[in-house]
């Protein structure tokens, strides 16, 4: 066969690859996007320890909003550092199911990943405690006349 005649047959593959797996965006995919999405928040919640702890802490971030009438900026940003907290708990447990999956054993890259998506959930941690304090402290003063 002629180079000529092997590249057309090989665009012609490609091609026809790719018309095989071209995704169709529709309602169904939509759908399918928002099922997926709630097995994992169904798994994070019924199999991770964290999801509890996260979950009481929305409560106490979100009674104490309610309470200590927040602005809507203060609800915004709020908001914002809990959902990212969820966000970055959820790729932990997926680097953690990943490594696991590899890596069953013992595997000193392994700790180092796990370690590092730990602190990440860590340090959004340390970000919302920091602004619960800077925003609910003032308020919890002035609410007791101090």
């Amino acid at each position: 066969m002629e180079s000529k005649e092997i590249k057309s047959k090989l665009k012609q593959k490609i091609h026809e690859e790719f018309e095989i797996n071209k995704k169709k965006f529709g309602l169904r995919s939509l759908i399918n996007v928002c099922k997926y999405s709630l097995e994992g928040y169904i798994h994070f919640y019924k199999y991770e320890r964290s999801a509890i702890l996260h979950l009481l802490t929305a409560l106490v971030i979100i009674l104490g909003s309610l309470t200590l009438h927040m602005t809507p900026v203060e609800w915004l940003f709020m908001i914002f550092i809990l959902l990212t907290m969820l966000a970055i708990e959820l790729l932990n447990t997926a680097i953690e199911a990943v490594c696991d999956l590899v890596s069953p054993e013992y595997n000193k890259l392994v700790k180092v990943a796990k370690d590092c998506a730990s602190a990440a959930t860590f340090s959004i941690s340390t970000a919302l405690f920091i602004a619960g304090l800077i925003i609910y402290v003032p308020k919890v003063i002035s609410l007791l006349g101090l």
